[in-house]
């Protein structure tokens, strides 16, 4: 069977998206994009600012429209949002009026499932982040590490077969994002879906992924797809290899003037 038309597999071909603001200039974000992935590959897109990261991820949910070119998932043309692909953002974005188990609950309900089978359901799902103590908690009574997970367990309640993570981390400090990372490969690896993960942090990339997409900008491009070699589980002390340090300073030197430039230092 083609891997290509199987469940959670993506498929990019020839993509492009040029932005036509009112009386502006066009703004190509993307050109020319290629990229395959697998189901239940993990594949993180790291790039300077203006590589068009996040751009990528919501034409891959049908978010936006590409200008050329073709997204399939799963063998279907992606036309749209669909419950086959769930989406985690940098912010939260949680109800402050519902409870933890109602807002990891919500897409189910929304979806036509009774309330009381979509807790069920949500109930799980917080066991798995390891929240199930905080479901009849709400948002502020948590910190910014367990609401993510929150957003995790509720993008996973509704069993999608991709993952999309726009730097969910982000707005974490140094020391929870490292928990986090090992968090969430703890929660893939238990059904291994497919995962595209946007980061700005290199390590977290290399930590984190089967391969890393590097992309360049104005335009963002494919520049070089990394292939990560280490084998998992993968414990928090890989980041303090030789090996692994390799692999992070190449993906730094592709990307390092752009980065200098997008700050006026180039």
């Amino acid at each position: 069977m083609d891997t290509n038309t199987e469940p959670g597999s993506i498929v990019v071909d020839g993509v492009g998206l040029t932005f036509t603001p009112p009386r502006r200039d066009p703004v190509v974000a993307l050109e020319d994009v290629n990229l395959t992935v697998a189901p239940g590959e993990f594949v993180c897109v790291v790039g300077a600012s203006g590589s068009g990261k996040s751009t990528l991820l919501r034409l891959l949910d049908g978010l936006l429209e590409p200008t050329y070119g073709t997204i399939t998932a799963g063998g279907e043309e992606v036309s749209g949002p669909s419950p086959d692909r769930a989406m985690v953002f940098q912010t939260d974005n949680l109800m402050p009026w519902s409870t933890v188990i109602d807002n990891v609950a919500y897409g189910l309900v929304l979806g036509g499932m009774k309330r009381s089978e979509a807790r069920e359901i949500a109930a799980t799902q917080l066991e798995r982040v390891g929240l199930a103590k905080s479901a009849r908690q709400y948002p502020r009574q948590l910190s910014g590490g367990m609401r993510q997970r929150v957003n995790i367990a509720r993008a996973l309640a509704v069993n999608p077969q991709v993952l999309l993570l726009d730097e969910p981390f982000a707005a974490l400090d140094a020391q929870t994002r490292e928990i986090m990372s090992a968090e969430l490969l703890g929660i893939w690896s238990a059904d291994q879906k497919t995962v595209v993960f946007i980061t700005h942090q290199i390590d977290e990339a290399v930590y984190l992924a089967d391969r890393v997409v590097v992309l360049s900008a104005h335009p963002g491009t494919v520049r070089e797809i990394v292939t990560v070699p280490f084998d998992r589980p993968r414990d928090l002390s890989l980041k303090r290899t030789p090996e692994f340090g390799r692999i992070v300073d190449h993906i730094w030197s592709l990307i390092e003037d752009e980065v200098r430039g997008s700050l006026g230092l180039s």
